[in-house]
């Protein structure tokens, strides 16, 4: 019972990893104009992307179950924003 709590726990933190990634990067590529420099827009996504990896990087310490639960919530943001990327 405990184990089934904690991955759904990783999940939960997976869900809102994945919300604020996917938010912030909604919101990097809104701001984009042809006048923005490549180069800000390159160290906003490699600061995103490094944040996210540094605590996917720690939810791996606590073993396989965990990474793989918290990837699974990270991925369900995914596949719920995508019907409105079409819009």
């Amino acid at each position: 019972m405990q184990t089934a709590l904690h991955v759904l726990a990783f999940v939960l933190i997976g869900v809102l990893l994945g919300a604020g990634y996917f938010t912030l990067l909604y919101a990097e590529v809104a701001r984009l104009t042809p006048r923005t420099s490549s180069r800000q827009a390159i160290l906003t996504h490699l600061m995103r992307l490094a944040g996210a990896s540094l605590i996917f990087w720690m939810i791996a310490q606590y073993g396989a179950a965990a990474l793989i639960a918290s990837l699974i919530g990270f991925t369900l943001v995914l596949t719920t924003l995508r019907p409105f990327s079409a819009s």
